[in-house]
């Protein structure tokens, strides 16, 4: 079978990708032939001014390599040599993303759903899901659409769990609901030695205005604790970058930190387990642990020293402590159905379970401890939810593999901040929040899609590298 490799290229004058391009082409020139794969490469290049659009080049590639009897082809970023271990086959008979670990994410795979850098497709797959959405302009969005569109045309199914099924649970509006627990003996040496959380809840990114992680005013995480004690100095909360995260700090004042991806409204069952004895800890998300196949980090992340001591202060569900740094008020959003807390014997020191702690402005604890809690309702409501099944996160079909990344800028999200064009990438992301997601776009009459797409072939060039071409674009 004949292997289309599809290269979105721009070169905007500083020559770095020019130069990325010319250290992967004759790279891969011998890395397929090393492997008896038969091969072309196509090169989309975007020749106008306008913003860069990865998604028509690669969708104009694509149709080059159709055109030439290619079998299946690899979308391929232009940073990324693959090593010995990586896989180029036939993806059989779903998609296939095999960039999964790459250097300069220290060969772990960041993000459970991501489905970028190198995807294998065979041709009817890709005109299946209509190819990329091109009305991504600028960084960011193309890929998670085209998971998306493999997910809505049936290439992808999430697990499903069993729900508890129908039981009361503890909304929170988002700006005014939250239980304040007083400080205790039980509780007074969590987190600073051995413990585990575990709730059944359902975040949802909050409003428009902070719904977007590119798009928000400083353009960084704004996160809503469900769990948290002082400040920040313990908290396991959902952020606008739909992710469940758990914060740490030691005795030095290093900040320990774990995150998994998780959709928006989704019955989650979190699970945090730290072992200061052993000195790791550990987040999962419906039992799974994100580890060497499907996840961000290595299922245990370790750490070197003691863990920081607080005062005995209350714990909070629902917001930050009232008098945190900077008086910055962050209330969670989204609905509660139970919370434990076990001690580092294991035992059970804190139980909440609606369809029973609930009396009135009082929640009760259930293990016995007597750590009930004071709730301020105000906005919020305690009602009736069917939990019948729970979704698990969807992930892509992946190949294990290894890939060196070329040295550039990064254009995302680095050390909480964007680094690229903001307005560009808040753009994409409403695009596809609020569109694709949401399923206001029909994939077959995507006016955007690869069959619907409008573009103009200035030129193709044949006589650059040895088995390409380079296809001359303008949008």
């Amino acid at each position: 079978m004949k292997l289309g490799i599809c290269i979105p290229f721009r070169d905007i004058g500083d020559g770095v990708r020019q130069k990325h391009l010319d250290t992967l082409v004759p790279y891969l020139e011998e890395y397929f032939k090393e492997r008896n794969i038969d091969f072309r490469i196509y090169i989309g290049h975007q020749v106008d001014d306008k913003k860069f659009n990865r998604s028509g080049t690669k969708n104009a590639a694509f149709i080059a390599a159709k055109n030439d009897g290619c079998d299946y082809v690899a979308f391929h970023d232009v940073d990324m040599l693959p090593t010995d271990d990586c896989d180029y086959s036939h993806p059989g008979e779903t998609p296939k993303q095999i960039a999964a670990y790459l250097s300069q994410w220290d060969y772990t795979l960041r993000d459970v759903e991501y489905f970028g850098g190198v995807v294998l497709f065979t041709i009817e797959q890709f005109e299946k899901v209509n190819g990329y959405h091109t009305n991504y302009w600028g960084w960011g969005m193309e890929d998670d659409d085209l998971f998306w569109r493999c997910y809505q045309k049936g290439y992808y199914k999430p697990d499903m769990i069993k729900g508890p099924g129908s039981k009361k649970v503890l909304q929170f509006d988002g700006h005014t609901t939250y239980i304040e627990i007083p400080p205790s003996p039980s509780l007074y040496e969590i987190p600073f030695k051995s413990f585990k959380f575990e709730a059944l809840v359902r975040g949802i990114v909050k409003t428009d205005e902070e719904e977007y992680l590119i798009g928000g005013d400083n353009s960084k995480y704004i996160k809503y604790p469900l769990f948290l004690k002082q400040g920040w100095d313990f908290d396991i909360s959902y952020n606008n970058a739909r992710a469940w995260s758990a914060s740490l700090w030691d005795y030095k004042n290093n900040h320990l930190y774990n995150w998994v991806k998780r959709y928006s409204d989704l019955w989650t069952k979190v699970t945090y387990e730290v072992n200061s004895r052993q000195k790791w800890r550990k987040l999962t998300i419906n039992d799974v642990e994100y580890g060497e196949k499907f996840g961000i980090q290595k299922s245990k992340l370790n750490f070197e020293n003691r863990l920081k001591k607080y005062a005995a202060k209350p714990f909070y569900i629902g917001r930050n402590a009232p008098n945190s740094w900077g008086k910055i008020k962050n209330f969670f959003k989204g609905e509660l159905a139970y919370l434990k807390l076990y001690n580092q014997r294991n035992k059970l020191v804190l139980h909440y379970d609606f369809d029973k702690s609930y009396k009135g402005d009082k929640i009760l604890d259930l293990s016995g401890n007597n750590n009930h809690g004071k709730l301020f309702l105000y906005g919020g409501r305690v009602t009736k939810s069917k939990i019948n099944e729970i979704m698990n996160t969807l992930v892509p079909d992946r190949r294990y593999g290894t890939m060196e990344c070329l040295p550039h800028e990064d254009e995302g999200i680095v050390d909480g901040s964007f680094q690229g064009d903001i307005k560009a990438t808040a753009r994409n992301e409403l695009i596809y929040r609020k569109h694709m997601q949401k399923g206001m776009i029909d994939i077959d009459k995507d006016e955007f899609g690869l069959h619907q797409m409008k573009y103009e072939i200035e030129s193709i060039q044949d006589d650059i590298y040895k088995r390409h071409q380079m296809i001359n674009v303008r949008f």
